[in-house]
């Protein structure tokens, strides 16, 4: 019997350790199909401590404190394809908790996009992201902005939605 259980066993345990996390991988070639979709906030980091909110307190860590206001991180991002050669449209958009006067779902930003080097995304209006990561769950990039009267290197984490 015990024979019989350790034999049933051994298949199910190749097949669970058949499957790794190597199916999430992106090669560079794949990335700007991979970037295609909806994107939730995961995580907000900034490389200086700062103080958006003007509280006196000051956080590297923007998602997890009250830095930015929850109807912003509750924001989806989408890139959506317009053509291999012309780039694609980049859109902010509500998503259940709006801000002021924001209509709940409707878009607050729009912009055009291309992938460069299958790492750097450029934008019409917007500062450029640098990938540092890309799976088909998972963006992490880096950009430059200004935010509570500092220039910051924000780093900046979505996962699909």
């Amino acid at each position: 019997m015990i024979f019989k259980t350790r034999f049933f066993l051994i298949p199910i345990l190749f097949i669970f350790t058949a499957c790794n996390k190597d199916d999430d991988k992106v090669t560079e070639s794949d990335r700007a199909e991979a970037l295609l979709g909806q994107w939730k906030y995961e995580a907000i980091m900034s490389d200086k401590a700062i103080d958006i909110d003007g509280d006196g307190t000051v956080n590297i860590d923007l998602f997890n404190t009250q830095e930015i206001r929850q109807c912003l991180k509750d924001n989806l991002t989408f890139f959506t394809e317009m053509g291999s050669e012309s780039g694609g449209s980049y859109s902010i958009n509500e998503n259940g908790l709006a801000c002021d006067d924001q209509d709940p779902f409707s878009t607050i930003e729009e912009d055009n996009y291309r992938l460069e080097d299958n790492s750097i995304i450029k934008f019409d209006n917007r500062n450029e992201m640098r990938i540092i990561q890309l799976t088909k769950s998972r963006l992490e990039i880096e950009t430059s902005d200004n935010l509570g009267g500092e220039d910051v290197v924000v780093t900046i984490t979505y996962k699909k939605g």
